[in-house]
């Protein structure tokens, strides 16, 4: 059996990737007064979800509950878009007169990091379990989709201002909006361009990740570390 800590890892670093962040937006509210900026956290904790969903879709496809595993898969897909999301609020840096922009810059910075990092965490445990569950081929047609999915639902979100509750608590309106651009693509290029601008750059991240550790790996065969 796996030492403890090697066990829950992953949830060591989860745990150390969000106490970093709410230290430094609760610095900020401290030095300025102000909570603006703890809108970010909640962006977080939306990250947050797909991640543990995955987790325990991995749990169950590792058991062959394919029923629990596949209900969680869904559940992740539908919130991961919130992971990447973060990346766009990248728009909100600017010159603030009650924080430095250098202080303003790492908080962005390190949100946006840490919502992709937790977007590969969950793509790579939707891969692992779409393998054990099909195939191989299956899990790399699903995370090809997956990435401009979520490049789509980056959009729906910055621009249209849709959110992963809105499948249950306004999905007429949302079903709209979604059948429109589809639809009408030619007329919404810039549905066009953010769905596929930010898919290709997630689903590029993917293969630069999984190539990396095939060379890791290849390296600590050879006891290179």
């Amino acid at each position: 059996m796996l030492p403890l800590f090697q066990r829950f890892s992953h949830y060591a670093a989860l745990a150390l990737l969000l106490s970093w962040n709410v230290l430094l937006v609760g610095y900020r509210m401290h030095a300025t007064g102000q909570s603006w900026f703890t809108f970010f956290l909640w962006n977080l904790l939306l990250a947050v979800i797909p991640y543990l969903s995955s987790d325990g879709a991995l749990f169950f496809a590792h058991r062959n509950r394919r029923w629990l595993s596949g209900g969680l898969l869904l559940l992740t897909v539908l919130f991961l878009p919130n992971a990447p999301y973060i990346i766009t609020d990248l728009f909100h840096l600017r010159v603030r007169a009650e924080m430095p922009l250098w202080y303003d810059t790492m908080i962005l910075f390190s949100m946006a990091l840490s919502g992709l990092l937790l977007y590969y965490m969950a793509l790579f445990n939707v891969r692992i379990s779409l393998a054990l569950l099909f195939n191989t081929f299956v899990a790399e047609c699903s995370i090809f989709l997956i990435s401009f999915l979520c490049g789509f639902g980056i959009y729906l979100g910055r621009y249209l201002r849709f959110n992963s509750w809105d499948l249950l608590s306004n999905p007429n309106d949302l079903v709209d909006e979604i059948t429109d651009r589809l639809i009408n693509s030619s007329v919404h290029t810039r549905t066009v361009g953010v769905t596929l601008l930010y898919g290709a750059f997630l689903w590029m991240g993917y293969w630069v990740i999984r190539l990396y550790r095939v060379g890791l790996g290849n390296n600590t065969n050879i006891g290179v570390r």
